[in-house]
């Protein structure tokens, strides 16, 4: 199979994750697209967050698409870096291919993950314009590091090569954020 990873804290779930995973799954072909939960991401302070069974109540509350599956592998990794779960998945479903989906706003920060080069030499990436971000997502540390490697034509799937790969999927501009929507509720 091929699957597409959307890995976030998800505080909340909302529209923009539906649509970056219903385009993953037209554009790359993906048989599944699995939302990657962790309990808190590291770079975040963990009193902002959503108690986890509360995400992943409203998770299933919003998913429509049975493409699209909750996972959720902290506890057998014992971690919450992306690094970590992604060989953990990686390990344990060695027969499916994988690419992983994520924001523009993401890519801007990405430089600060553990082992983020790691990251780009595992699985190819495809990253969705956000909040008209494209400028200075594309100039980050981390798009910088690999620009060498970035695929802008997708027509002969050539993201799923040897890697490191990514693409920058420029037509996409979906604006909602958790952040925006937590401060609404506060």
């Amino acid at each position: 199979m091929k699957i597409g990873i959307l890995g976030s804290s998800f505080n909340p779930p909302h529209k923009g994750h539906l649509e970056i995973s219903n385009r993953a799954l037209a554009t790359f072909s993906l048989n599944e697209v699995w939302w990657l939960i962790t309990k808190v991401n590291p770079l975040k302070n963990s009193s902002d967050y959503i108690p986890l069974n509360e995400r992943k109540n409203k998770i299933d509350e919003i998913i429509e698409n049975k493409n699209i599956k909750f996972k959720y592998y902290e506890e057998e990794t014992n971690s919450n870096y992306l690094i970590d779960n992604l060989k953990y998945i990686k390990e344990k479903f060695s027969k499916d291919t994988f690419i992983f989906l994520m924001g523009s706003d993401s890519l801007n920060e990405m430089h600060e993950w553990k082992d983020y080069q790691s990251i780009f030499k595992q699985i190819p990436i495809a990253v969705f314009n956000r909040q008209d971000s494209e400028y200075q997502s594309l100039n980050s540390k981390a798009a910088k590091a690999f620009e060498k490697y970035r695929i802008d034509d997708l027509s002969k799937s050539s993201i799923f090569k040897e890697g490191p790969s990514w693409t920058f999927i420029q037509d996409f501009d979906e604006n909602i954020s958790s952040t925006e929507i937590r401060s609404k509720i506060d």
